[in-house]
């Protein structure tokens, strides 16, 4: 079922070695720059999957369809577009209310709400005058779902985003996905280089998109009023001829609204997406996202029960936001449109987090001091201040801040006073500070200080080995050497790994300045051979003390 991940092109998404040469220029377009003063800002937002797959819930005639995710049951299930379609026409989601859903995302501390118009089956969850494959005209429903987002969310100040499916749609015979029904289309799994030669796939597959994505595109962004954003998605299927198709007919109509790099790749986009549900990440690209499910699938999917606990993903959004990247939740509907109490609850859960913590969330950079062992960092330049995000708190009581050479003018539990509650700080060395938390009620998800600098920023990234606690090093934390490897792809289970065999990942690292020390790493690897020992020890002389 892997493939279900590679057909989202998330798994096939390139990692252009010439991302970091634009930085510059970017930091310099002032166009894209106030573009994307909103969105880096928000730095939450809540995603919604919703359409016909809903209803199904991954069961079809009774029995449940073998995919990762429930949205792609057409494809897993080989489901002919004629009983797929005869399916669809019985959604009736009297339960949807998108003053609701709209309010669920602003009490989650959200900023922004991404629908999908038309996911991959090719179904318009709105009024579209291009298709009649749509909830309003195949269905008959006599509302408009997008139309009430859209007002919805102008009345609560949340900006809404559009999900659209351009490179792939199930239904339409000349797309690509379905060679169930069309044997002769472009297959879901199959790559560009494979196909782009043949001038009847191409000729088919533009007509496609000259015929019914292009004028949806247009329709979505001419009927619904300011979007903030359009999110396409496997765009690793699409040449850059037809990506500025797209990317040119979104600027035109509104100069304003974001792209995502899944349109094609980071050239033609205004901020960057990993892969789905990536726990670690290694960005590249200044501007990211980073999306996730609440449980494993992104459409419901009747007994997905593997839930994500709160901790967890405030700690994905402490990890994101110290990245300098947003992180964006998503949760399924029933096909009625309603939510179920789980994904309400969670989202709560994350919102009175934020109520309380969303200073040290919202408007920030990443972290100027790498990751600290005891959690993350997040900074905010222009008033001089960082916050450190506590999640592992100190038994003694004592926390060490390393890599900051700046001068503190005061330490203190976010929220509190100035002097009230002012923290006793005392500098260790050159590049280190501790902090004395014992007055602090720790936090039940992560503890904020607030740190106020005096003059100009001075930090190191290199991280500190903190005896008082263990000292992990995950391997997008590291620098590959050579070009035999690279990092896996970041999701559960792969999160902690790099994969290939001759070249080297190397982890910087600072000891405190003690006569005698004795250091003990532990590293493991799966994908060791079996006469290897798949874990061990290694003594301190193999670590580099500089």
């Amino acid at each position: 079922m892997k493939r279900d991940e590679w057909m989202d092109g998330a798994g096939l998404e390139q990692e252009r070695p010439d991302a970091w040469i634009h930085a510059e220029k970017r930091a310099n377009d002032h166009v894209l720059n106030r573009r994307l003063a909103w969105w880096r800002e928000a730095r939450l937002g809540l995603f919604v999957h919703w359409g016909p797959y809903s209803m199904m819930g991954g069961i079809w005639n009774g029995a449940r369809v073998d995919a990762n995710y429930a949205e792609h049951i057409q494809l897993r299930g080989k489901i002919p577009v004629s009983e797929y379609a005869q399916a669809a026409a019985g959604m009736n989601p009297e339960a949807f209310d998108a003053r609701e859903w709209v309010l669920l995302a602003k009490r989650a501390g959200a900023k922004y709400l991404i629908v999908t118009a038309k996911h991959h089956d090719g179904f318009a969850m709105y009024d579209s005058k291009v298709s009649n494959y749509s909830l309003t005209r195949h269905a008959n429903f006599p509302r408009d779902p997008i139309k009430e987002l859209a007002e919805a969310c102008e009345a609560e100040g949340i900006r809404l985003g559009i999900y659209y499916s351009h490179a792939m749609d199930w239904h339409h015979p000349d797309s690509q996905g379905n060679t169930l029904d069309y044997p002769d289309n472009v297959g879901a799994w199959d790559l560009l280089e494979e196909w782009i030669g043949d001038d009847d796939k191409r000729d088919r597959f533009e007509r496609y998109l000259q015929e019914k994505a292009l004028p949806q595109v247009e329709e979505l962004l001419t009927e619904y009023g300011p979007i903030g954003l359009m999110w396409f998605d496997c765009g690793h299927k699409i040449t850059d001829e037809q990506a500025i198709w797209f990317r040119d007919r979104v600027r035109r109509l509104q100069p304003d609204c974001l792209i995502n790099k899944r349109l094609r790749d980071d050239r033609f986009a205004d901020y960057g997406n990993p892969h789905d549900n990536q726990l670690r990440f290694h960005p590249v690209q200044p501007d990211w996202e980073s999306i996730h499910t609440l449980n494993d699938s992104w459409g419901f999917r009747y007994g997905d029960e593997n839930w994500k606990q709160p901790e967890e993903l405030i700690d994905q959004l402490l990890r994101v936001a110290a990245d300098g990247g947003n992180l964006v939740l998503n949760v399924g509907p029933l096909g009625s449109g309603a939510i179920d109490d789980t994904s309400r609850s969670l989202f709560e859960t994350i919102g009175a987090f934020m109520e309380r913590s969303g200073e040290a969330i919202y408007g920030t950079s990443g972290s100027p001091i790498g990751t600290p062992q005891w959690g993350y960092c997040t900074w905010k330049p222009e008033a001089d201040i960082l916050y450190l995000l506590v999640r592992d708190w100190p038994q003694d009581g004592i926390l060490i801040l390393p890599g900051l050479a700046s001068e503190i003018r005061y330490a203190r539990p976010l929220g509190m006073k100035m002097n009230e509650w002012n923290l006793p700080i005392q500098r260790l060395n050159e590049w280190d500070w501790q902090i004395d938390v014992r007055s602090v009620h720790p936090d039940a998800y992560a503890t904020v200080i607030e740190l106020k600098l005096d003059g100009e920023l001075r930090t190191s990234t290199t991280p500190r080995f903190i005896s008082q606690m263990p000292n992990l090093f995950w391997a997008y934390d590291g620098a590959i050497e050579g070009d035999g490897l690279r990092y896996d792809n970041g999701k559960r289970g792969h999160d902690a790994s790099v994969i290939g065999r001759t070249p080297t990942p190397r982890w910087a690292g600072r000891f405190e300045r003690k006569k005698k020390r004795r250091s003990d790493v532990m590293y493991g690897s799966p994908m060791l051979p079996q006469r290897i020992r798949p874990a061990g020890n290694l003594s301190s002389r193999s670590i580099n003390r500089s």
